[in-house]
């Protein structure tokens, strides 16, 4: 991880983590509730940044149920425990996760930033109990690939450039289903929900502020050009600009009760 730019400790984190819940909380929520999880059910999130998605499963999806809310740098989280809602600290490449324990893990736009990001995937598998369920979301940006005016398609073929070579999958969340089934997951089912939006909306300002914290090292390191990024910028601040970046897709799968 010592090449993720987005860290919990510079400036506006948190503004852009609580704008970036705002955006995939209802979808993640209308597939959480789908769930047939029992009142009383043990959950844990990894990767849980702001903790805004824990603090739902916690309070209305399941009355009853405890929540273990973790991540890399928990201090975004600093003041929402409850009786039934725990934070911790957990790096989830080197800690790992204790095996048959969770009717419930997920795991939300994480795993593309990770290397060893289907490692996870097992270790995440591992986790649920006999009957549980693991719920992975995460980005494919395939509506980048058709993205309109010639220069906004331009630009996020360089950003994409870019991520590769931070490690970073941005069509992860294609090849999830694939994993489970190599897992012997099963029920799977994978959904993509790809946003129109426009310039000067919650999505657009969103992602300015998360490549205005990318910027300095996009330009030092020749990914872009000073032109690109204001051109892309404008474009973001335009109402009449109407487009789509991000399938956010989720993954569900059910761990079988007698393992094949």
């Amino acid at each position: 991880m010592s090449k993720y730019v987005w860290q919990h400790a510079i400036e506006g984190e948190a503004d852009r983590l609580r704008m970036m819940s705002d955006l995939l909380d209802p979808n993640s929520r209308h597939h959480l509730a789908m769930l047939p999880l029992q009142e009383d059910c043990h959950c844990l999130e990894v990767g849980a940044g702001n903790g805004s998605l824990s603090q739902w499963i916690a309070g209305e999806l399941r009355p009853g149920s405890r929540v273990v809310a973790t991540d890399l740098a928990p201090e975004l989280m600093d003041g929402i425990e409850t009786d039934n809602l725990e934070v911790r600290g957990l790096d989830i490449v080197k800690d790992g996760l204790p095996e048959n324990t969770y009717d419930l893990v997920l795991l939300r736009a994480l795993l593309h930033h990770l290397p060893t990001r289907m490692e996870v995937v097992e270790t995440i598998a591992k986790a649920v109990k006999p009957g549980g369920w693991v719920f992975i979301q995460e980005p494919d940006f395939y509506p980048t690939l058709v993205a309109e005016p010639a220069e906004a398609a331009e630009f996020w073929r360089a950003f994409l450039r870019w991520s590769a070579t931070r490690d970073i999958d941005y069509f992860i969340g294609r090849k999830i289903a694939r994993k489970f089934q190599q897992l012997g997951l099963q029920n799977i089912t994978a959904e993509g929900h790809a946003q129109l939006y426009n310039g000067g909306s919650l999505f657009a300002r969103w992602w300015q502020l998360s490549l205005q914290v990318a910027a300095d090292t996009m330009l030092a390191e020749g990914a872009v050009t000073r032109q690109q990024l204001d051109s892309f910028m404008a474009l973001y601040d335009d109402p009449k600009h109407w487009t789509m970046t991000i399938a956010f897709t989720v993954t569900c799968g059910r761990r079988p009760y007698r393992e094949p």
